[in-house]
């Protein structure tokens, strides 16, 4: 993979292209993460595929831009990387926030998105879900980076996978750990208050919509919901895990992702 940004308008968007003469694929990260978490699952991909991953606006290398995010902005991000690569409709792979700005995208650009895949992603919260939700978010803002990232460990992995595989967990936390403090709480802002439930029913292209059996946030009924609202999609909820499924078992969401984008 090598590491590029973008040249043209602000905001420099970071990304990873693997290049080659395979079709194209974009990964969109979490909030707070950076392109650097997909790399167990890039390393599982089956051949094919040119696989690109950004960082989101104020995270990772990008350009941190002051004051609020909207959904909105990240979503022109996308297309403005698009653009920069020459690229036409493209699959988009996102995780949690990343499942939003990739639901947003497939609405407002359905002629650039060709298959859509959602993992963990947040859809149709009860009052009570968005009530946490707003309480997270006054967490994130008060309190830096690494303290938040340490405290949600707990919440990302099982306690089995943070047992075998601690360095797998210590790098997530510090990725997070280093995100520009603004920047995670206006991008937790779109992720708390973001839901598009009431309008993927007009996605258009093929999803796959996958989380966790034990995620509290982006959980098996959110995703549910998702998968009976948009036509053409499939369900999988993966068994005995939480929320970063890309880094607890990447060769099985490697081989979803695989699968599904081979026959969309």
């Amino acid at each position: 993979m090598q590491e590029h940004s973008t040249t043209g308008p602000a905001p420099a968007i970071a990304y990873l292209d693997g290049g080659g003469s395979g079709g194209p694929a974009v990964f969109v990260h979490g909030v707070g993460s950076s392109s650097a978490t997909w790399r167990e699952l890039f390393g599982a991909m089956p051949p094919g595929y040119r696989l690109i991953a950004a960082d989101l606006r104020g995270h990772g290398r990008s350009a941190v831009v002051p004051g609020p995010a909207a959904l909105a902005d990240f979503v022109a991000d996308h297309i403005r990387l698009l653009d920069e690569l020459r690229l036409g409709a493209v699959p988009v792979i996102g995780f949690s926030l990343g499942a939003l700005i990739g639901q947003a995208i497939a609405l407002a650009h359905p002629d650039r998105t060709s298959a859509l895949v959602l993992l963990n992603a947040v859809a149709a919260r009860t009052p009570a879900e968005q009530a946490r939700a707003r309480e997270r978010l006054a967490v994130i803002r008060a309190s830096p980076p690494p303290e938040v990232a340490r405290a949600s460990a707990s919440r990302w992995f099982t306690p089995a996978f943070a047992a075998a595989c601690p360095a797998v967990v210590a790098s997530e936390v510090a990725i997070v750990s280093a995100v520009d403090p603004a920047s995670y709480a206006a991008a937790y802002a779109v992720l708390a208050d973001g839901d598009l439930i009431g309008e993927v029913a007009a996605i258009t292209c093929p999803v796959l919509v996958v989380t966790g059996a034990g995620d509290v946030g982006s959980t098996p009924r959110m995703a549910a919901e998702l998968h009976a609202r948009i036509p053409r999609s499939r369900l999988v909820i993966v068994p005995d895990r939480k929320h970063y499924l890309h880094r607890e078992v990447p060769a099985e969401i490697a081989g979803l992702i695989g699968g599904f984008l081979a026959g969309a």
